[in-house]
Parts: structure tokens; C-alpha cells; sequence
């Protein structure tokens, strides 16, 4: 059989779209049929011409022919179908198609003599080997991508530098080195070749021949630390429940987050909730080498909800806080989320950041009006080395003066609070502040504080509550660490 024409290529992925489309319940009843129209016009950005009688092949041959007219329209048609079937059957075939749809694209050729080649390569390291192909771009790979074959596709829609091999060819480079090692050369040269023609079409010769030559040391463990960032929104028409959203960040070269799933839950489900993605998360990163973060963004109310006392394996007899095993903070949502105070906030980050020496805190004082509010945050202002503030009560209800301090520090752009979750005029509390901030750099306060977090967890079960460090909470908020926007949900 001769190579198929891209044409007929494209043809026969359009062809498999609307079959997969045609086996989803939505597509197939009118009423939820409309529903994902609504949101593929949103998504497209331009109206799709609904379906009329009882034509429903031509229809969707029509719809899906219309969508790779569009820059990203396959992706447009199945994230819309998503949103309505969430993970189903239908969803998990299309984005193979999809991918494929991009691979041919970015070729321009028949890629059909690649597949038996990589669709039986199951048992190499498919995500150490997409990382390094795409020189860590690509932190994790979906749950479609279970072979080669289907790895190769993801990474053709990846962009890279005018100067950097496509992470394509340089997944097919590596496939071929794992399948060499195995004792296959038959299997390698095919890949080795069509890398060489088609490096010779694009004129990228140097390109795959500095890759294929380059030595691939082990790398040094990395000491940009990953990070789970977890989100609690508030469900503004129902009491007592959140939204969930989480951010996995493990590349070492820059902040690129991949966002999970989000979750309608009531109050009492998230921390068990929490724990679930600590976990799914540390098996998602078994191999990493560099420490792991935890970042909880919170609205007003949990603000003061001891987050790093949360438990990890609650359903043993040992139970553990996941502050034994991670440096915890907490972040306002409030802020991320009001755009007004954004520039107050990244110009203290960069005194905090860049001139810890020469940067203070700020210790409130309990409040004798109303008026004190007004002057704690003009003063926070006026000074811009103050970038840490010190509460004087813990953030509660909202006329609180810990919420009004809280809020004057956030307008006023300060990256970072520290106060006691019960009581801020402890003596212990004042002797720990001392350590932390008195007459020292404020770089690294984190560490200081989870020093702190450490002797309590020295005294044991039995004893923590009684420690100061049991107690201390800090918010460190750093502008450069945003989550990716989350849309509205």
C-alpha cells in the first residue's frame, strides 16, 4: 500500500472524530446536544450551525470539518465536550485524534510507518523520556498518552526554539537509543531515518546531529523546589461549600504549573480531599530529586485554619501532619484575585526578594479606633522596605482587628504575615518573633519559621499543642508564583 496523501490523512482523522463523537451520549441527545453547541461557539468564538432533522452524521462531518478551519478547533470541540461529559469514553478517544491531527500537521507527511514501531513501547519511562526530549517543558504527560506512539503525537504540537530540535525528533532520537539498547537496531534505524528526512526537508541537519551527539549527563538534583499549589474558592450560592483547584509545579527551568481537576466540596471533605492529592501527587513525582512545596491559596475565612497540621495518611494507625514532611504556607485569594493590588504587591516582593538586608518588618499594635487601621496601611505604604507584617490578632471575623490589619497589609502590597492562630500576645509567641525577625535579614523566613514548626513537632503528639511553633502561621506571597487563570467556574 502507497503513502497516504495528507488529505486523505486528515480525511480519515475527521472520519474517526465523528465516530467517536457519534458514541457520545451528549452528541446523541438533542437537548444536551445544544449545551455543548453553546460552549464550542464560546470556545470557537463564532456561532456553529445547529443540527436540523435527523442528518446527524453530515451534520457532525460538517461541524468538525468547520472546526479545523480554526487555529485550535479540535481542541475547542473536545474541551467543550469535556466540559459537559467530564473524563467519558468519548473525551479519551478524541484526544489521541486530535494530537494525531496536530503531528500530521507539523510533518506534513503519512506518519502511519511510525506506528508499529512505537505503539508496542509501553515499558520505557514515557514521562522521563517526553521531559527530556522537551528539555523539561513538558512536566507531565495526559492519561491518554499510555505508548510511544501516542507520546511522539503529544510532543508534535509543541512549540520550541528556532535553534532547539522539535521534542518530537528528539523523542523519536531517544526512542531509538532505548530500542537499540533493547536489541531492536531493525526498529531504530526506521525511526533514525525518517528523523534524517525529515530533518533534511526543514534544512535542521545540525540540529539532530548536535542532539544526537550531545552527552545527556544525569543531571544535578535541581534546587528550584516543586510545589503543590492548592486552591479553596468559596461557592458563593451554596453555604459551606468550596471549589477545589490544584497546580502541580515541578520543572526546574521555570514556573509552569499543570492544573488538575477542580472538586465541589463541603467544608469537612477538604482536608481528606487535600490529602488524596498529596498523595496522588508524590506518585506522580516518585523520581523527583528536588524538595516539594506546599502552597494553600484561601479565602478570608480559612485564612487562620491550621493547614500544615492537616493530616497524611489518616486512615493508619500513625497518622503524620503534613507539616513533618513540608514546608507549608499560605497565600490570600482575595489578592490573587483583585488586580488593584498587584503593583504594591510585586514592588515589596522585589525588596523582599532582592534586598532582604535591607528590608524590615512591621509589628502592629492592638488597635484603639478605628482610625489605626487607616494609619497602618498609609504607613505600610509610605515605607517600602516594610514587607513583613506582624499581626497583632489572628485574621477572623470579618470586624475583627486581625482581618482589618490583614487587609491593610494586602492593599499596602506586603508579601508576608506572621501572627499566632489563637493568641498573638503569647509571651512565647513575642520570644519566637524575636528569633524570626529581630535585627536580621528577613530572607528565608520561611525556614525560621518551620524551625519553629520543627521543635514542636520534637515535643511529640502528646505535647505540640502546648509548643508556640504548633501555633505559627505565615502567609508568604509570591507574585511570580500564580496559578494559571482558573476561568470562571
Amino acid at each position: 500500500m502507497g503513502e497516504r496523501s495528507l488529505e486523505r490523512v486528515r480525511n480519515e482523522l475527521v472520519v474517526s472524530m465523528v465516530d467517536a463523537l457519534q458514541r457520545s451520549g451528549t452528541v446523541s441527545q438533542p437537548g444536551s446536544r445544544e449545551v455543548w453547541l453553546d460552549l464550542l461557539s464560546g470556545e470557537l468564538g463564532r456561532p456553529v450551525e445547529p443540527c436540523t432533522g435527523d442528518r446527524l452524521r453530515p451534520w457532525l462531518l460538517s461541524v468538525t470539518r468547520s472546526c479545523t478551519e480554526v487555529g485550535d478547533g479540535l481542541a475547542c470541540l473536545v474541551r467543550s465536550l469535556k466540559y459537559v461529559e467530564q473524563e467519558s469514553t468519548a473525551v479519551a478517544e478524541l484526544w489521541p485524534l486530535v494530537d494525531e491531527w496536530e503531528a500530521a500537521d507539523f510533518f506534513q507527511v503519512d506518519l502511519r510507518e511510525l506506528r508499529p514501531v512505537l505503539q508496542p513501547m509501553t515499558s520505557m519511562d514515557l514521562a522521563a523520556t517526553a521531559r527530556r526530549a522537551s528539555r523539561s517543558r513538558v512536566q507531565e504527560l495526559p492519561a491518554w498518552c499510555r505508548t510511544a506512539w501516542q507520546v511522539f503525537l503529544r510532543l508534535a504540537g509543541q512549540n520550541s526554539p528556532p535553534d532547539e530540535l522539535a521534542p518530537s525528533m528528539a523523542f523519536l532520537s531517544l526512542c531509538a537509543e532505548w530500542l537499540v539498547e533493547e536489541g531492536n537496531t531493525e526498529a531504530a534505524e526506521r525511526l533514525r531515518r525518517f528523523n534524517r528526512d525529515h530533518a533534511a526537508r526543514l534544512g535542521a541537519e545540525a540540529l539532530l546531529t548536535d542532539w544526537q551527539h550531545a552527552e545527556f549527563l544525569q543531571p544535578e538534583p535541581s534546587v528550584v523546589p516543586a510545589c503543590l499549589l492548592i486552591q479553596f474558592e468559596p461557592d458563593r450560592v451554596e453555604a459551606g461549600r468550596y471549589y477545589l483547584s490544584h497546580w502541580r509545579q515541578s520543572d526546574s527551568e521555570g514556573w509552569h504549573p499543570v492544573r488538575g481537576e477542580i472538586v465541589h466540596l463541603q467544608r469537612e471533605e477538604l482536608p481528606t480531599a487535600v490529602e488524596a492529592l498529596i498523595e496522588e501527587a508524590e506518585e506522580r513525582w516518585a523520581d523527583l530529586r528536588q524538595p516539594v512545596f506546599l502552597e494553600f491559596v484561601l479565602p478570608w475565612e480559612l485564612l487562620n485554619e491550621p493547614v500544615e497540621w492537616w493530616s497524611r495518611e489518616s486512615d493508619s494507625p500513625l497518622p503524620t501532619p503534613l507539616v513533618l514532611d513540608y514546608p507549608v504556607v499560605v497565600r490570600s485569594l482575595e489578592r490573587l484575585r483583585r488586580g488593584a493590588w498587584h503593583r504594591p504587591w510585586l514592588a515589596k516582593w522585589r525588596q523582599l526578594s532582592e534586598r532582604p538586608a535591607d528590608s524590615r518588618s512591621h509589628w502592629s499594635r492592638p488597635a484603639q479606633d478605628g482610625a489605626y487601621f487607616f494609619h497602618l496601611e498609609r504607613e505600610l505604604k509610605e515605607d517600602g522596605q516594610a514587607v513583613c507584617l506582624v499581626l497583632s490578632e489572628p485574621p477572623g471575623d470579618d470586624s475583627g482587628a486581625g482581618r482589618r490589619e490583614m487587609l491593610a497589609g494586602l492593599r499596602a502590597g506586603v508579601p508576608a504575615m506572621i501572627w499566632h492562630r489563637s493568641d498573638c500576645s503569647d509571651a512565647a509567641f513575642q520570644d519566637a518573633l524575636a528569633d524570626i525577625l529581630e535585627e536580621r535579614s528577613l530572607g528565608s523566613l520561611e525556614d525560621r519559621v518551620r524551625k519553629w514548626r520543627n521543635k514542636a513537632l520534637a515535643a511529640g503528639p502528646e505535647a505540640w499543642d502546648g509548643h508556640v511553633g504548633r501555633h505559627l502561621a505565615i502567609l508568604l506571597d509570591d507574585p511570580d508564583r500564580k496559578p494559571t487563570p482558573p476561568g470562571a467556574v
